[in-house]
């Protein structure tokens, strides 16, 4: 028995939860994060919740860790010198793209520069045919000459993309083995190993940002390995991936593009399991951290996958949870456009130099100095009252930025930042919601992150959603709930033929070797064949169609009825999704997917029996705090104190250690039986 232990790097702060495997108690601890070397937060963060314990790295069992590297690499450019071999004629695929334009209606509007240069992409005569016969072998001596230059050109890393290489990868893995063999060490990434299905741009783009991350991930879990190491933490380092599963440290390292989006995952998870408890099956997950926020729907109890992600205007085309990410946390800065109008982010002061409250150099006004103008925070128990705030610089800040820029009395400089951080958010969450068919009066919002209880009343109030929840512990929400994650490993088979023309040893074939692949893996995970999930999932489209939905299915069919219920789902998802589906039509599948899931013991949230309904032993005082432009005396109240049955009317404030909660005039709130806060 120990501890086991995950961690969140956020653009601000770096969350770590410690779960007691014996007491099944969660300690929970925030600190700075260091964002020229995550590795100093995530180790300092551990050893003061360790110190906090009386106990050490030694007694940690188990550790996964939710990182922004990979993200920060590729938004800030700041991966590895990269190169791209393609099949000749194929050279210019990443500057040509698709037709996504960044802006519909603007005729100037400017693609973002691919990570590799087109000097440092490289074209050999090869040649494979959509059904797999290579027509052409691989010409070694063009691939020889193409890598000593790679050699001459000093880059770190390599991807390989070749076309219809999906269907055979011969070519591409005589062309890794020939660089490894003139050049030991290099990073090699190629597209039938990172992505091994259809469309040329999407598959190239994925290979290309993974090669372009796999040094920077690597030598950050090198360096965060070898920090474990020196604290005595003994336990296996896992990373969260995109999907919501993670892998181990060793893997991450291989597959960098697949933890693009592992920080956030972990709410949605903490977010699903929260709204099975409360049996709410349909829920939108909001996470307002530092720097951004991060938005993501529940239906059915089931989070919304997607692979058809982007980052920094590239396609990635892997497995990952449809979580709609907008420039608007804490620290998003508020400033005056050209045309004298306020505006928000997508800006933000970060950690460093951080908001202007917290004296450490930023004079821009956020979105946590409005708060603080308003009375919302405590400037004395931000962060537990271990970062205290300056009121004075807030009010400074806002004033001099934007009061005289608009003319504007503080209060409704302060409330115009809420009011527009509120609409940005608002119109994020239609996004993902009433923008796909969904009726959000159906939907309860769970609010977390540092300060996703601030916004959360207003928000569900405004979008007309049923209630808000706010879970216990808010702002370390994610790192709990990536001690929800399961292993977890994607596989995809190109497979374009219609469910009529589809025979049943095909589709079960094509899982079968899918299946060998994930046994395999998840062996080496520690899992025994038998402990191991399968789930299905198929992108499908009608014939002549460009773009695919993702439908489940099973592993393994036995009927042609099966196939006809398929086909069924996907009409039924089309008529959704759209507004009308085409029954007559035929349907096509595209890609067959497998997730096999390794199932581990999980942190469990506590039922505790209903009392009384007066919350006066939580009470700890007032505060003046302003509501439209009102000062009102505030009753404040200690999270911590609160017991389930537990209501109280607004207005009022809930502090505890890491986020504070507004409940408007309007509202009331009240107490569950798993402590999380319900905001009618």
């Amino acid at each position: 028995m120990g501890y086991r232990v995950s961690v969140d790097v956020g653009g601000t702060f770096t969350d770590v939860v410690a779960f007691d495997e014996l007491t099944k108690e969660i300690s929970i601890i925030k600190v700075s994060s260091t964002l020229k070397d995550q590795s100093i937060g995530v180790i300092k963060g551990i050893k003061k919740l360790a110190d906090g314990l009386g106990t050490s790295g030694e007694a940690i069992s188990y550790l996964i860790h939710g990182t922004t590297v990979a993200t920060n690499a590729l938004l800030e450019r700041k991966g590895a010198k990269t190169a791209l071999i393609t099949t000749e004629g194929f050279r210019d695929i990443m500057e040509i793209g698709d037709q996504t334009r960044p802006n519909l209606y603007n005729f100037w509007a400017k693609r973002p520069k691919p990570p590799v240069p087109r000097y440092l992409t490289f074209e050999v005569p090869e040649r494979t045919l959509w059904d797999g016969k290579v027509e052409k072998k691989l010409d070694e001596g063009v691939a020889r000459e193409v890598t000593r230059k790679l050699r001459t050109c000093k880059v770190e890393s390599v991807a390989i993309s070749f076309l219809n290489s999906y269907t055979n990868p011969s070519n591409e893995k005589r062309m890794k083995e020939i660089i490894l063999e003139e050049i030991s060490g290099l990073y090699v990434s190629i597209s039938s190993e990172v992505l091994p299905e259809i469309r040329e741009y999407e598959r190239t783009s994925t290979t290309v940002i993974n090669a372009y991350l796999m040094p920077k991930v690597n030598t950050y879990i090198n360096r965060l390995e070898r920090r474990k190491i020196e604290s005595n933490i003994g336990a296996q380092l896992h990373v969260m991936q995109s999907n919501g599963g993670m892998m181990s440290a060793e893997v991450a390292a291989e597959r960098s593009v697949h933890t693009v989006f592992s920080g956030p995952s972990g709410g949605v998870l903490a977010g699903m399991h929260i709204a099975k408890l409360l049996g709410e099956e349909n829920v939108i997950t909001l996470d307002i951290g530092g720097t951004s926020a991060d938005i993501s729907l529940i239906e059915g109890g089931e989070p919304s996958f997607t692979t058809e992600g982007k980052l920094a205007g590239f396609p990635i085309r892997v497995p990952m949870m449809e979580i709609h990410t907008i420039g608007a946390g804490g620290g998003s800065i508020g400033w005056i456009d050209a045309g004298g109008s306020l505006r928000i982010g997508p800006r933000s002061a970060g950690a460093d130099p951080g908001p202007a409250c917290y004296k450490m150099g930023g004079d821009e006004p956020t979105i946590t100095d409005a708060h603080v103008v308003l009375g919302h925070i405590n400037p004395e128990y931000f962060a537990g009252g271990e970062l205290p705030l300056f009121q004075n610089l807030a009010v400074s800040a806002v004033e001099r930025s934007i009061s005289r820029a608009l003319g504007l009395s503080l209060v409704e400089s302060a409330e115009g930042m809420i009011d527009v951080a509120n609409a940005n958010l608002c119109k994020a969450i239609k996004v993902v919601s009433t923008e796909r068919g969904f009726d959000l009066r159906d939907f309860a919002l769970i609010a977390f992150g540092g300060a996703g209880p601030l916004h959360a009343a207003s928000l569900a109030g405004e979008l007309g959603m049923k209630i808000s929840i706010i879970p216990p512990s808010p702002g370390n929400f994610s790192a709990i709930g990536a001690e929800l994650a399961d292993v977890r490993y994607n596989y995809v088979r190109t497979k374009v033929k219609s469910t009529k023309g589809i025979t049943i040893d095909e589709y079960n074939e094509t899982y079968e070797e899918e299946r060998s692949e994930a046994i395999h893996d998840l062996v080496n995970e520690g899992f025994k064949e038998n402990e191991i999930v399968f789930e299905g999932t198929s992108d499908m489209r009608y014939a002549g169609q460009l773009w695919e939905l993702s439908i489940p299915v099973p592993t393994v069919i036995s009927s042609e009825n099966d196939l006809e219920q398929i086909a069924l789902k996907f009409n039924e998802t089309h008529k959704r999704r759209y507004g009308y589906n085409l029954e007559d039509e035929e349907v096509v599948f595209v890609n067959l997917r497998l997730s096999a899931i390794g199932k581990r013991e999980r942190l469990e949230f506590f039922e505790e029996p209903i009392g009384e309904r007066s919350a006066k032993g939580a009470l700890k005082g007032e505060r003046e705090v302003f509501f439209n432009e009102q000062t009102v005396k505030c009753p404040l109240y200690e999270r911590e104190r609160l017991c389930p049955g537990n209501r109280i009317d607004g207005p009022a404030i809930i502090e505890e250690q890491t986020a504070t909660t507004v409940v408007l005039p309007e509202n009331v709130a009240s107490i569950d039986k798993f402590r999380n806060i319900i905001i009618e």
